[in-house]
Protein backbone atom coordinates (compact mmCIF):
# COMPACT_ATOMS: atom_id res chain seq x y z
CA UNK A 1 0.00 0.00 0.00
CA UNK A 2 1.27 3.19 -0.76
CA UNK A 3 2.28 5.86 2.01
CA UNK A 4 0.36 9.54 2.19
CA UNK A 5 3.09 12.27 1.98
CA UNK A 6 2.96 15.69 2.65
CA UNK A 7 3.56 18.31 -0.10
CA UNK A 8 6.48 19.53 1.96
CA UNK A 9 7.65 15.92 3.63
CA UNK A 10 5.84 17.41 7.29
CA UNK A 11 4.41 14.86 9.22
CA UNK A 12 0.77 14.10 8.53
CA UNK A 13 -2.12 15.73 10.17
CA UNK A 14 -3.25 13.25 12.81
CA UNK A 15 -6.66 13.02 10.97
CA UNK A 16 -5.27 11.68 7.81
CA UNK A 17 -4.69 7.94 9.32
CA UNK A 18 -7.93 7.70 10.43
CA UNK A 19 -9.30 8.93 7.05
CA UNK A 20 -7.36 6.01 5.26
CA UNK A 21 -8.49 3.53 7.42
CA UNK A 22 -12.20 5.01 6.68
CA UNK A 23 -11.62 5.24 3.17
CA UNK A 24 -10.46 1.70 3.29
CA UNK A 25 -13.65 0.43 5.04
CA UNK A 26 -15.67 1.98 2.65
CA UNK A 27 -16.81 4.43 5.66
CA UNK A 28 -15.99 7.74 3.33
CA UNK A 29 -15.72 7.65 -0.30
CA UNK A 30 -12.68 8.37 -2.43
CA UNK A 31 -13.68 11.59 -3.51
CA UNK A 32 -14.19 13.13 -0.04
CA UNK A 33 -11.04 11.11 0.86
CA UNK A 34 -9.03 13.27 -1.62
CA UNK A 35 -10.46 16.94 -1.26
CA UNK A 36 -10.40 16.51 2.41
CA UNK A 37 -6.54 15.33 2.77
CA UNK A 38 -5.45 17.77 0.13
CA UNK A 39 -6.50 20.15 2.24
CA UNK A 40 -4.49 18.68 5.19
CA UNK A 41 -1.59 19.09 3.16
CA UNK A 42 -1.29 15.67 1.70
CA UNK A 43 -0.23 15.36 -1.49
CA UNK A 44 -2.55 14.77 -4.65
CA UNK A 45 -0.13 12.62 -6.16
CA UNK A 46 0.06 10.63 -3.25
CA UNK A 47 -3.47 10.36 -2.26
CA UNK A 48 -4.27 9.47 -5.62
CA UNK A 49 -1.90 6.64 -5.74
CA UNK A 50 -2.70 5.49 -2.06
CA UNK A 51 -6.68 5.05 -3.17
CA UNK A 52 -5.17 3.47 -6.87
CA UNK A 53 -4.26 0.89 -3.77
CA UNK A 54 -7.65 0.38 -1.95
CA UNK A 55 -10.34 -1.63 -3.01
CA UNK A 56 -12.32 -0.33 -6.12
CA UNK A 57 -9.37 2.31 -7.61
CA UNK A 58 -9.81 6.01 -7.93
CA UNK A 59 -13.22 5.89 -7.70
CA UNK A 60 -13.15 8.56 -11.06
CA UNK A 61 -11.96 8.38 -14.29
CA UNK A 62 -8.01 8.85 -15.20
CA UNK A 63 -7.24 11.59 -17.74
CA UNK A 64 -6.55 9.70 -21.19
CA UNK A 65 -3.93 10.26 -23.42
CA UNK A 66 -3.72 13.38 -25.65
CA UNK A 67 -5.42 12.92 -28.84
CA UNK A 68 -3.53 15.43 -30.04
CA UNK A 69 0.10 17.33 -29.36
CA UNK A 70 -0.64 20.78 -27.68
CA UNK A 71 0.47 23.39 -29.90
CA UNK A 72 1.69 26.89 -29.03
CA UNK A 73 0.57 30.14 -29.79
CA UNK A 74 -2.60 31.66 -31.04
CA UNK A 75 -5.61 33.83 -29.55
CA UNK A 76 -8.75 33.01 -27.19
CA UNK A 77 -11.52 35.16 -27.47
CA UNK A 78 -14.53 34.19 -24.75
CA UNK A 79 -17.55 36.16 -24.65
CA UNK A 80 -17.74 37.91 -21.29
CA UNK A 81 -18.32 40.81 -19.30
CA UNK A 82 -15.79 42.52 -18.70
CA UNK A 83 -16.08 44.45 -15.22
CA UNK A 84 -14.04 46.68 -13.36
CA UNK A 85 -11.02 45.51 -11.77
CA UNK A 86 -9.24 48.33 -9.70
CA UNK A 87 -9.06 46.37 -6.50
CA UNK A 88 -9.06 42.60 -6.87
CA UNK A 89 -9.71 42.35 -2.91
CA UNK A 90 -13.05 44.26 -3.14
CA UNK A 91 -14.36 42.26 -6.52
CA UNK A 92 -18.22 42.00 -6.44
CA UNK A 93 -18.26 39.19 -9.01
CA UNK A 94 -16.04 36.42 -10.72
CA UNK A 95 -15.91 38.09 -14.04
CA UNK A 96 -13.63 40.79 -12.96
CA UNK A 97 -11.35 37.63 -11.53
CA UNK A 98 -11.35 35.70 -14.88
CA UNK A 99 -9.31 38.85 -16.40
CA UNK A 100 -7.13 39.55 -13.49
CA UNK A 101 -6.41 35.46 -12.50
CA UNK A 102 -4.10 35.11 -15.38
CA UNK A 103 -2.08 37.91 -14.49
CA UNK A 104 -2.31 37.83 -10.63
CA UNK A 105 -2.01 34.39 -9.11
CA UNK A 106 -3.50 32.80 -5.70
CA UNK A 107 -1.67 30.99 -3.10
CA UNK A 108 -3.81 27.82 -3.29
CA UNK A 109 -5.66 26.65 -6.50
CA UNK A 110 -8.77 24.67 -6.60
CA UNK A 111 -9.49 22.34 -9.55
CA UNK A 112 -12.71 21.25 -11.74
CA UNK A 113 -13.60 18.39 -9.25
CA UNK A 114 -12.85 20.67 -5.88
CA UNK A 115 -9.79 19.18 -4.81
CA UNK A 116 -7.14 22.19 -3.74
CA UNK A 117 -3.50 21.89 -5.57
CA UNK A 118 -0.68 24.55 -4.01
CA UNK A 119 0.17 26.96 -6.31
CA UNK A 120 1.85 30.14 -5.03
CA UNK A 121 2.06 28.22 -1.75
CA UNK A 122 4.63 25.56 -2.18
CA UNK A 123 2.80 23.61 0.61
CA UNK A 124 1.16 24.57 4.19
CA UNK A 125 0.58 22.03 7.36
CA UNK A 126 -2.33 22.01 9.37
CA UNK A 127 -2.27 21.86 12.80
CA UNK A 128 -3.68 18.80 14.99
CA UNK A 129 -6.45 21.68 16.14
CA UNK A 130 -6.42 23.11 12.58
CA UNK A 131 -5.87 26.34 14.21
CA UNK A 132 -2.26 27.16 13.08
CA UNK A 133 -1.33 26.43 9.62
CA UNK A 134 2.34 26.84 8.51
CA UNK A 135 2.83 27.64 5.16
CA UNK A 136 5.66 27.50 2.57
CA UNK A 137 5.75 29.91 -0.56
CA UNK A 138 7.42 28.27 -3.71
CA UNK A 139 10.92 29.59 -4.71
CA UNK A 140 12.45 31.85 -6.80
CA UNK A 141 9.23 33.55 -7.97
CA UNK A 142 9.25 37.18 -8.81
CA UNK A 143 6.75 40.05 -10.51
CA UNK A 144 6.35 41.08 -13.81
CA UNK A 145 8.83 44.24 -12.78
CA UNK A 146 11.14 42.22 -11.32
CA UNK A 147 10.89 42.09 -7.58
CA UNK A 148 11.26 39.03 -5.30
CA UNK A 149 7.75 37.61 -4.49
CA UNK A 150 7.96 36.83 -0.46
CA UNK A 151 6.06 36.33 2.79
CA UNK A 152 6.11 40.41 2.55
CA UNK A 153 3.86 40.08 -0.21
CA UNK A 154 1.24 37.74 1.57
CA UNK A 155 1.47 39.98 4.76
CA UNK A 156 0.46 42.99 2.68
CA UNK A 157 -2.41 41.52 1.03
CA UNK A 158 -3.62 40.12 4.78
CA UNK A 159 -2.97 43.42 6.66
CA UNK A 160 -5.18 44.78 3.57
CA UNK A 161 -7.76 42.47 4.07
CA UNK A 162 -8.31 42.63 7.85
CA UNK A 163 -7.80 46.54 8.03
CA UNK A 164 -10.88 47.58 9.90
CA UNK A 165 -11.74 49.93 7.28
CA UNK A 166 -11.27 47.33 4.48
CA UNK A 167 -14.54 46.87 2.31
CA UNK A 168 -13.90 43.37 1.34
CA UNK A 169 -15.42 40.27 2.23
CA UNK A 170 -11.72 38.76 2.76
CA UNK A 171 -12.43 40.66 6.18
CA UNK A 172 -15.23 38.77 7.01
CA UNK A 173 -13.70 35.36 5.71
CA UNK A 174 -10.40 35.85 7.12
CA UNK A 175 -11.68 38.12 10.52
CA UNK A 176 -9.64 37.30 13.24
CA UNK A 177 -5.92 35.52 12.06
CA UNK A 178 -2.55 37.00 12.89
CA UNK A 179 -0.28 36.77 10.53
CA UNK A 180 3.14 35.30 11.71
CA UNK A 181 6.38 35.83 9.23
CA UNK A 182 8.89 32.86 9.88
CA UNK A 183 10.90 33.42 6.93
CA UNK A 184 11.52 35.08 3.48
CA UNK A 185 9.43 32.33 2.15
CA UNK A 186 7.74 30.73 5.36
CA UNK A 187 4.73 32.05 7.51
CA UNK A 188 2.10 30.95 9.94
CA UNK A 189 -1.52 31.82 9.97
CA UNK A 190 -3.02 31.72 13.66
CA UNK A 191 -6.66 31.35 13.61
CA UNK A 192 -9.46 32.10 16.54
CA UNK A 193 -11.34 29.09 15.88
CA UNK A 194 -10.21 25.26 13.77
CA UNK A 195 -11.10 25.94 10.72
CA UNK A 196 -10.67 23.09 7.81
CA UNK A 197 -11.46 25.15 5.17
CA UNK A 198 -8.56 27.51 4.97
CA UNK A 199 -6.50 26.41 2.07
CA UNK A 200 -9.58 26.18 -0.16
CA UNK A 201 -10.66 29.94 1.06
CA UNK A 202 -7.26 31.04 -0.07
CA UNK A 203 -8.52 30.70 -3.65
CA UNK A 204 -11.94 32.61 -3.47
CA UNK A 205 -11.76 35.01 -6.17
CA UNK A 206 -10.91 38.23 -3.57
CA UNK A 207 -8.13 36.51 -2.47
CA UNK A 208 -5.55 37.31 -5.54
CA UNK A 209 -2.53 38.01 -3.85
CA UNK A 210 -1.48 41.92 -5.08
CA UNK A 211 2.04 43.37 -4.93
CA UNK A 212 3.31 44.77 -1.40
CA UNK A 213 3.55 48.24 -3.33
CA UNK A 214 -0.38 48.59 -4.23
CA UNK A 215 -1.33 51.13 -2.20
CA UNK A 216 1.79 52.89 -2.35
CA UNK A 217 1.21 53.18 -6.37
CA UNK A 218 -2.35 54.67 -6.24
CA UNK A 219 -4.43 51.17 -5.39
CA UNK A 220 -5.57 50.70 -8.97
CA UNK A 221 -4.97 47.57 -10.63
CA UNK A 222 -5.46 48.79 -14.15
CA UNK A 223 -3.28 51.48 -14.54
CA UNK A 224 -0.39 49.49 -12.52
CA UNK A 225 -1.02 45.60 -13.69
CA UNK A 226 2.13 44.17 -11.50
CA UNK A 227 1.75 40.35 -11.33
CA UNK A 228 3.44 37.24 -10.71
CA UNK A 229 1.06 35.14 -13.40
CA UNK A 230 2.25 34.23 -17.38
CA UNK A 231 0.04 37.47 -19.04
CA UNK A 232 0.38 40.99 -18.94
CA UNK A 233 -2.39 43.22 -19.14
CA UNK A 234 -2.22 44.92 -22.67
CA UNK A 235 -5.58 46.32 -23.02
CA UNK A 236 -8.90 47.22 -20.98
CA UNK A 237 -12.05 48.64 -21.21
CA UNK A 238 -15.23 48.03 -18.74
CA UNK A 239 -17.81 47.40 -20.91
CA UNK A 240 -15.82 46.33 -24.25
CA UNK A 241 -12.58 44.07 -24.23
CA UNK A 242 -9.77 43.00 -22.00
CA UNK A 243 -6.61 41.88 -23.52
CA UNK A 244 -3.71 40.10 -21.57
CA UNK A 245 -0.51 38.71 -23.31
CA UNK A 246 1.92 36.04 -22.66
CA UNK A 247 5.18 37.41 -21.10
CA UNK A 248 8.13 36.06 -20.56
CA UNK A 249 10.15 35.03 -17.21
CA UNK A 250 7.05 33.17 -16.09
CA UNK A 251 8.25 31.11 -12.68
CA UNK A 252 5.95 28.05 -13.56
CA UNK A 253 4.52 25.63 -16.72
CA UNK A 254 4.80 28.43 -19.68
CA UNK A 255 0.81 28.37 -20.79
CA UNK A 256 0.30 27.30 -24.54
CA UNK A 257 -1.81 30.75 -26.13
CA UNK A 258 -0.06 33.84 -26.62
CA UNK A 259 -2.84 36.19 -25.91
CA UNK A 260 -6.36 35.78 -23.91
CA UNK A 261 -9.41 38.36 -25.14
CA UNK A 262 -12.30 38.78 -23.29
CA UNK A 263 -14.86 40.79 -25.33
CA UNK A 264 -18.08 42.33 -24.04
CA UNK A 265 -21.04 41.50 -26.56
CA UNK A 266 -23.75 42.72 -23.52
CA UNK A 267 -26.24 41.01 -21.30
CA UNK A 268 -27.84 38.78 -24.34
CA UNK A 269 -26.47 35.63 -24.66
CA UNK A 270 -28.17 34.37 -27.55
CA UNK A 271 -25.86 37.14 -29.20
CA UNK A 272 -22.66 35.30 -27.69
CA UNK A 273 -23.85 32.54 -29.24
CA UNK A 274 -24.13 34.19 -32.45
CA UNK A 275 -20.95 35.69 -32.18
CA UNK A 276 -19.73 31.76 -31.59
CA UNK A 277 -21.63 30.58 -34.31
CA UNK A 278 -20.02 32.98 -36.43
CA UNK A 279 -16.18 32.89 -35.76
CA UNK A 280 -15.74 35.76 -34.05
CA UNK A 281 -15.58 34.47 -30.60
CA UNK A 282 -14.26 31.07 -29.20
CA UNK A 283 -16.18 30.60 -26.37
CA UNK A 284 -19.00 31.69 -24.23
CA UNK A 285 -18.75 32.73 -20.91
CA UNK A 286 -21.95 30.79 -19.71
CA UNK A 287 -25.32 29.44 -21.70
CA UNK A 288 -28.63 29.51 -19.77
CA UNK A 289 -31.53 27.11 -19.83
CA UNK A 290 -33.47 29.89 -22.43
CA UNK A 291 -30.33 29.61 -24.97
CA UNK A 292 -29.92 25.61 -24.45
CA UNK A 293 -31.50 24.82 -27.26
CA UNK A 294 -30.11 27.08 -29.49
CA UNK A 295 -26.53 26.26 -28.45
CA UNK A 296 -27.39 22.12 -29.19
CA UNK A 297 -27.71 23.35 -32.56
CA UNK A 298 -25.06 25.34 -33.19
CA UNK A 299 -22.29 23.59 -35.24
CA UNK A 300 -18.49 22.78 -34.70
CA UNK A 301 -19.39 23.77 -30.91
CA UNK A 302 -18.81 21.66 -27.90
CA UNK A 303 -21.19 22.19 -24.94
CA UNK A 304 -19.35 21.86 -21.54
CA UNK A 305 -21.70 20.97 -17.92
CA UNK A 306 -21.17 20.25 -14.70
CA UNK A 307 -23.35 20.42 -11.71
CA UNK A 308 -22.33 23.37 -9.13
CA UNK A 309 -23.60 25.04 -5.89
CA UNK A 310 -23.95 28.03 -7.28
CA UNK A 311 -27.75 29.53 -6.69
CA UNK A 312 -30.01 31.91 -6.40
CA UNK A 313 -31.63 33.64 -3.24
CA UNK A 314 -34.41 35.44 -3.06
CA UNK A 315 -33.87 37.04 0.05
CA UNK A 316 -35.48 39.31 3.02
CA UNK A 317 -33.25 42.35 5.28
CA UNK A 318 -35.10 40.50 8.62
CA UNK A 319 -34.42 44.18 9.91
CA UNK A 320 -36.08 46.11 7.54
CA UNK A 321 -40.61 45.84 7.27
CA UNK A 322 -42.36 43.77 6.75
CA UNK A 323 -39.70 41.16 7.06
CA UNK A 324 -38.70 42.44 10.40
CA UNK A 325 -41.93 39.94 11.79
CA UNK A 326 -41.37 36.33 10.86
CA UNK A 327 -44.45 34.89 10.26
CA UNK A 328 -44.15 37.23 7.41
CA UNK A 329 -40.55 35.54 6.20
CA UNK A 330 -42.63 32.41 7.35
CA UNK A 331 -45.36 33.05 5.02
CA UNK A 332 -43.44 34.04 2.34
CA UNK A 333 -41.67 30.80 2.47
CA UNK A 334 -44.37 28.07 2.81
CA UNK A 335 -45.94 30.27 -0.04
CA UNK A 336 -42.65 29.97 -2.25
CA UNK A 337 -43.19 26.35 -4.81
CA UNK A 338 -39.51 26.13 -5.26
CA UNK A 339 -39.81 22.95 -7.65
CA UNK A 340 -41.97 24.59 -9.97
CA UNK A 341 -39.17 27.49 -9.86
CA UNK A 342 -36.77 24.81 -10.98
CA UNK A 343 -39.31 23.27 -13.27
CA UNK A 344 -40.32 26.39 -15.04
CA UNK A 345 -37.07 28.63 -14.73
CA UNK A 346 -34.84 26.47 -15.13
CA UNK A 347 -36.66 23.50 -16.72
CA UNK A 348 -35.18 21.16 -14.18
CA UNK A 349 -31.61 21.64 -15.25
CA UNK A 350 -30.60 21.40 -11.55
CA UNK A 351 -31.05 20.75 -8.36
CA UNK A 352 -33.66 21.56 -5.92
CA UNK A 353 -33.26 24.10 -2.86
CA UNK A 354 -34.21 23.63 0.31
CA UNK A 355 -34.36 27.38 1.69
CA UNK A 356 -30.95 26.73 3.85
CA UNK A 357 -27.79 27.52 0.82
CA UNK A 358 -26.13 23.77 1.22
CA UNK A 359 -26.35 21.65 -1.83
CA UNK A 360 -26.15 18.08 -1.97
CA UNK A 361 -23.60 17.96 -4.08
CA UNK A 362 -21.59 19.74 -1.45
CA UNK A 363 -19.37 17.19 1.22
CA UNK A 364 -21.36 18.57 4.29
CA UNK A 365 -24.98 18.83 3.57
CA UNK A 366 -27.15 17.05 6.11
CA UNK A 367 -30.78 15.77 4.22
CA UNK A 368 -33.40 17.45 6.83
CA UNK A 369 -36.88 16.61 5.97
CA UNK A 370 -38.44 18.17 3.26
CA UNK A 371 -40.28 21.17 4.17
CA UNK A 372 -43.87 20.92 1.72
CA UNK A 373 -45.46 23.88 0.21
CA UNK A 374 -48.51 24.99 2.35
CA UNK A 375 -50.64 27.50 1.58
CA UNK A 376 -53.55 27.52 3.75
CA UNK A 377 -51.04 27.84 6.71
CA UNK A 378 -49.05 31.02 5.38
CA UNK A 379 -52.30 32.73 4.73
CA UNK A 380 -52.91 31.80 8.13
CA UNK A 381 -49.67 33.31 9.13
CA UNK A 382 -50.19 36.29 7.29
CA UNK A 383 -53.71 36.90 9.25
CA UNK A 384 -52.00 36.53 12.37
CA UNK A 385 -49.56 39.46 11.40
CA UNK A 386 -52.16 41.98 11.19
CA UNK A 387 -50.54 41.80 7.27
CA UNK A 388 -53.56 40.34 5.58
CA UNK A 389 -54.56 42.37 2.16
CA UNK A 390 -51.89 45.10 3.15
CA UNK A 391 -48.59 43.53 1.71
CA UNK A 392 -47.26 45.19 -1.12
CA UNK A 393 -43.93 44.11 -1.96
CA UNK A 394 -41.49 44.47 -4.46
CA UNK A 395 -38.25 42.68 -5.19
CA UNK A 396 -35.29 43.80 -7.02
CA UNK A 397 -34.03 41.22 -10.06
CA UNK A 398 -30.64 41.56 -11.62
CA UNK A 399 -30.12 39.07 -14.11
CA UNK A 400 -26.94 39.31 -13.90
CA UNK A 401 -26.56 35.43 -14.47
CA UNK A 402 -29.61 35.14 -16.97
CA UNK A 403 -33.75 35.62 -17.49
CA UNK A 404 -34.13 32.85 -15.36
CA UNK A 405 -33.49 35.13 -12.28
CA UNK A 406 -36.43 36.73 -13.38
CA UNK A 407 -38.46 33.74 -13.90
CA UNK A 408 -37.98 32.37 -10.54
CA UNK A 409 -39.28 35.84 -8.98
CA UNK A 410 -42.37 35.58 -11.40
CA UNK A 411 -43.30 32.20 -9.73
CA UNK A 412 -43.26 33.80 -6.70
CA UNK A 413 -45.33 36.97 -7.57
CA UNK A 414 -47.88 34.27 -8.78
CA UNK A 415 -47.31 31.87 -5.58
CA UNK A 416 -47.62 34.87 -3.11
CA UNK A 417 -51.13 36.17 -4.59
CA UNK A 418 -52.31 32.51 -3.86
CA UNK A 419 -51.94 34.37 0.03
CA UNK A 420 -53.00 37.77 -0.98
CA UNK A 421 -49.56 39.19 -1.27
CA UNK A 422 -48.94 41.37 -4.08
CA UNK A 423 -45.01 41.19 -5.59
CA UNK A 424 -43.95 43.57 -7.86
CA UNK A 425 -40.53 42.31 -9.84
CA UNK A 426 -38.17 45.82 -10.65
CA UNK A 427 -35.87 44.49 -13.31
CA UNK A 428 -32.60 46.58 -13.26
CA UNK A 429 -29.98 46.51 -16.28
CA UNK A 430 -27.11 44.18 -14.11
CA UNK A 431 -25.03 47.82 -14.43
CA UNK A 432 -27.50 49.74 -12.42
CA UNK A 433 -28.00 46.26 -9.79
CA UNK A 434 -24.50 45.72 -9.19
CA UNK A 435 -24.12 48.53 -6.82
CA UNK A 436 -27.32 47.85 -4.51
CA UNK A 437 -27.43 44.33 -4.58
CA UNK A 438 -27.30 44.12 -0.94
CA UNK A 439 -28.83 47.00 0.12
CA UNK A 440 -32.95 46.66 -0.88
CA UNK A 441 -35.20 44.94 1.84
CA UNK A 442 -36.06 42.45 -1.35
CA UNK A 443 -33.51 41.02 -3.69
CA UNK A 444 -32.94 38.65 -5.98
CA UNK A 445 -28.95 37.45 -5.35
CA UNK A 446 -26.75 34.89 -7.03
CA UNK A 447 -24.08 33.16 -5.20
CA UNK A 448 -21.31 31.39 -6.89
CA UNK A 449 -20.38 27.85 -6.26
CA UNK A 450 -17.73 27.28 -3.12
CA UNK A 451 -16.48 23.78 -2.81
CA UNK A 452 -18.00 23.64 0.74
CA UNK A 453 -20.96 24.49 1.93
CA UNK A 454 -19.86 26.35 5.30
CA UNK A 455 -17.71 29.05 2.97
CA UNK A 456 -21.00 30.14 1.31
CA UNK A 457 -22.60 30.25 5.50
CA UNK A 458 -19.71 31.65 7.02
CA UNK A 459 -19.67 34.77 4.00
CA UNK A 460 -23.35 34.85 3.86
CA UNK A 461 -25.27 34.49 7.28
CA UNK A 462 -22.60 34.35 9.82
CA UNK A 463 -23.46 37.97 12.21
CA UNK A 464 -21.80 41.14 11.11
CA UNK A 465 -19.96 39.39 7.91
CA UNK A 466 -19.55 42.25 5.15
CA UNK A 467 -22.23 40.38 2.53
CA UNK A 468 -24.56 39.32 5.02
CA UNK A 469 -27.23 40.97 2.76
CA UNK A 470 -30.34 39.41 4.92
CA UNK A 471 -28.76 41.05 8.40
CA UNK A 472 -29.26 37.83 9.60
CA UNK A 473 -27.87 37.79 12.99
CA UNK A 474 -28.15 34.24 15.11
CA UNK A 475 -25.11 33.10 17.89
CA UNK A 476 -26.55 30.07 18.22
CA UNK A 477 -26.40 29.43 14.35
CA UNK A 478 -22.34 31.55 14.40
CA UNK A 479 -21.66 28.50 17.49
CA UNK A 480 -22.90 25.50 15.32
CA UNK A 481 -21.18 27.06 12.17
CA UNK A 482 -17.55 27.40 14.03
CA UNK A 483 -17.98 23.55 15.05
CA UNK A 484 -18.53 22.42 11.88
CA UNK A 485 -15.93 24.05 10.07
CA UNK A 486 -13.50 22.52 12.70
CA UNK A 487 -14.50 18.91 11.69
CA UNK A 488 -12.08 17.00 9.40
CA UNK A 489 -13.78 13.87 8.75
CA UNK A 490 -16.89 14.28 6.04
CA UNK A 491 -19.69 12.17 7.36
CA UNK A 492 -18.95 13.80 11.33
CA UNK A 493 -19.01 17.44 9.53
CA UNK A 494 -22.27 15.80 7.99
CA UNK A 495 -23.73 15.84 11.21
CA UNK A 496 -22.62 18.67 12.72
CA UNK A 497 -24.23 20.28 9.69
CA UNK A 498 -28.18 19.67 11.05
CA UNK A 499 -28.76 22.25 13.73
CA UNK A 500 -26.81 24.38 10.94
CA UNK A 501 -29.33 24.32 8.10
CA UNK A 502 -31.98 24.26 10.53
CA UNK A 503 -31.63 27.46 12.06
CA UNK A 504 -31.08 29.19 9.10
CA UNK A 505 -34.01 27.66 7.30
CA UNK A 506 -36.55 27.77 9.78
CA UNK A 507 -35.74 31.36 10.58
CA UNK A 508 -37.07 31.92 7.12
CA UNK A 509 -34.23 34.20 5.44
CA UNK A 510 -35.30 33.87 1.82
CA UNK A 511 -36.14 31.51 -0.95
CA UNK A 512 -33.65 29.58 -2.25
CA UNK A 513 -35.31 27.61 -5.28
CA UNK A 514 -32.97 25.48 -6.85
CA UNK A 515 -28.81 24.93 -7.58
CA UNK A 516 -27.97 25.99 -11.23
CA UNK A 517 -25.82 23.23 -13.43
CA UNK A 518 -23.34 25.46 -15.09
CA UNK A 519 -23.47 25.00 -18.94
CA UNK A 520 -20.95 26.57 -21.70
CA UNK A 521 -19.99 26.42 -25.40
CA UNK A 522 -16.89 26.12 -26.53
CA UNK A 523 -15.74 25.86 -30.69
CA UNK A 524 -14.26 22.71 -31.22
CA UNK A 525 -11.36 24.56 -32.60
CA UNK A 526 -10.48 24.69 -28.85
CA UNK A 527 -8.72 22.19 -26.86
CA UNK A 528 -7.93 21.27 -23.02
CA UNK A 529 -11.10 23.57 -21.85
CA UNK A 530 -12.52 22.60 -18.89
CA UNK A 531 -15.55 23.45 -16.89
CA UNK A 532 -14.96 25.03 -13.47
CA UNK A 533 -18.04 24.94 -10.95
CA UNK A 534 -17.20 28.15 -9.50
CA UNK A 535 -16.31 29.65 -13.50
CA UNK A 536 -12.69 30.08 -12.64
CA UNK A 537 -10.89 30.38 -15.28
CA UNK A 538 -7.20 30.66 -16.08
CA UNK A 539 -6.70 28.83 -19.29
CA UNK A 540 -3.49 27.83 -18.93
CA UNK A 541 -4.00 24.39 -20.49
CA UNK A 542 -5.98 25.54 -23.48
CA UNK A 543 -4.77 25.76 -26.82
CA UNK A 544 -6.01 26.39 -30.07
CA UNK A 545 -5.85 24.17 -33.14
Amino acid sequence: MTKLRNNDGSPLHRAVPELAERVRRGAIDRRSFLRTVSLLGVSVASAKAFLAGTEGGLGFSPRSALAQEPKRGGTFRMAMQTQEITDPANYNWIEASDITRNIIEYLTLVDEQNVTHPYLAASWTPSDDLKVWSFKLQPNVKWSNGDDFTTEDVEYNFKRWLNPNSKSVNRTQFAGIEFEKTGPLDFKLHLPKPKLSTPEELYAYTCSIVHRGFDEQGANFQKNPIGTGPYSLAEFGIGKIAKVKRRDGYWGKAPYLDEIQFIDLGTDISAHLAALAAGQVDAVYRVTVNELDLAKRLPNVQLVSVPSAMTVCLRMQIDQKPFDDIRVRKAIVLAADNQKMLDLALRGQGLLGENFHVASIQPEYFPLPPVKRDVAQAKQLIQESGQAGKLNLEILVGNTQGRFEQDAAQVLAQNLAEVGINLKLNVLPPAQYWPIWDKVPFGVTFWAHRPLGVMTLDLAYRSGAVWNETHFNNKDFDAALDKAMGIVDPKERSKAMEPVEKILQDSAVMVQPFFVNKVTAVSNKVHGFKMHPAEYYNFFNVWMS
